[in-house]
């Protein structure tokens, strides 16, 4: 699994920025190449936020 991680920071506080994660689904790859899409579609839905950077990685598995 794929962990597409956004690192987002509150317009009306810059200093204020916390990651946040966003679904994926896909290969690593394919998050490499389309993450900012995913990042852009998130940002524009949410317009208090503006983004600082984004990660792609391997999700941790659950512990069971």
């Amino acid at each position: 699994m794929i962990a597409l991680t956004l690192y987002v920071c509150l317009n009306s506080f810059p200093d204020n920025c916390r990651p946040q994660s966003v679904a994926f689904d896909g290969s690593l790859m394919s998050c490499s190449l389309y993450g900012q899409a995913a990042a852009a579609d998130w940002i524009a839905t949410h317009p208090k936020y503006r983004l600082k950077k984004y990660t792609c990685g391997l999700r941790p598995l659950p512990e069971a």
